[in-house]
């Protein structure tokens, strides 16, 4: 009712507004986690070195952190590219601005359309995923083999 009385309901700007309140809470979940494992003698080796608080973070905790923030990122971006009931609601009125889960359950309730056509549209539409899964790969991997310090 608030996206109604504000003129959002049937935007796309009101679909990423939500989007965005949907992966936000899970994404700072597992981000706190992740950086609560960082070691405290890299901070303080950090601080030693003359580096400032924001430094610290800069320089040290986020390389350190790159393999999370691209999971994190990659499984964000999977909710959001998945997600089916937001944008029936938001964008059922129109098609234009339909996204791609929208269009292939369109596909689904036709009588005329083939189950190749469908299960094409299917990988279609999980291509997005893969690539950027793929693109990423040496970030997510990156991370298992430096370590942060020895001993």
């Amino acid at each position: 009712m608030l996206f109604t009385m504000i003129g959002l309901r049937g935007s796309l700007v009101g679909l990423i507004l939500v989007y965005i309140a949907q992966t936000v809470p899970v994404t700072v979940y597992m981000l706190r986690n992740y950086f609560e494992t960082v070691p405290q003698s890299v901070e303080e080796a950090a601080a030693i070195d003359g580096c400032t608080r924001l430094s610290t973070i800069w320089r040290v905790v986020l390389p350190l952190s790159k393999p999370a923030l691209m999971a994190t990122g990659l499984y964000a971006f999977m909710i959001a590219w998945n997600e089916f009931l937001f944008a029936l609601l938001f964008l059922v009125e129109r098609r234009e601005s339909w996204t791609v889960s929208l269009g292939l359950s369109q596909l689904a309730g036709s009588i005329e359309i083939p189950t190749t056509v469908l299960m094409a549209g299917s990988v279609v539409l999980t291509l997005p995923i893969v690539i950027v899964f793929f693109a990423s790969e040496r970030l997510l991997t990156e991370g298992l083999t430096a370590g942060a310090e020895k001993g």
